[in-house]
């Protein structure tokens, strides 16, 4: 499973009314930098270097304190130009991290 190392995590989530994205960006020696955002509103996703996209959130997230994996469809992830299974991982502060746990619980289908 390929492992990308998140230098910036943006969450900008309002899981209530389903709105806003999830942007994980880490460092590229092409481009300068690769960036997946993960759209709350229909779970859209696209890279910004190369730029691709695709409809449809991550198949499943798992959360871990340090680093999120993901897993996309097929389908997504030749869309994307990503593995169907990858892991990132990032260091953030307590309350960003309760931020990206609300968004993995909002895909997982789980309720407060």
């Amino acid at each position: 499973m390929p492992l990308y190392n998140a230098t910036c995590v943006c969450i900008n989530a309002d899981v209530d009314y389903g709105e806003g994205y999830v942007v994980f960006k880490w460092p590229h020696e092409l481009y300068g930098y690769e960036e997946l955002e993960i759209s709350l509103d229909d779970g859209f996703c696209s890279r910004r270097m190369p730029i691709h996209s695709g409809d449809g959130p991550p198949e499943s997230e798992e959360l871990l304190r340090d680093s999120i994996k993901l897993r996309f469809t097929h389908s997504l992830a030749e869309k994307l130009q990503l593995a169907e299974e990858i892991e990132i991982s990032f260091q953030l502060s307590d309350d960003e991290f309760v931020k990206l746990k609300r968004v993995v619980e909002y895909f997982n289908g789980v309720d407060e």
